[in-house]
């Protein structure tokens, strides 16, 4: 199946690259900005879901998002 793929299959992907939307600086910043969206997420599951839920797998949802 993937040996009938040439290279015009994968020029859609070339676009974004060329364009500078997914150059090392934009991509930087967006991880910087992802950083301090899961912190923001880490705090809210910690606060609302605290201590007083009967959900069972809190500990898990909040190891996997340390």
């Amino acid at each position: 199946m993937f040996a009938k793929l040439t290279v015009k299959d994968f020029e859609v992907l070339i676009g974004p690259l060329e364009s500078g939307r997914q150059s090392p600086n934009a991509l930087g910043g967006a991880l910087v900005l992802g950083i301090l969206l899961q912190t923001l997420a880490y705090y809210l599951e910690y606060t609302v879901l605290g201590r007083m839920t009967n959900f069972p797998y809190k500990d898990q949802i909040l190891t996997v998002h340390f």
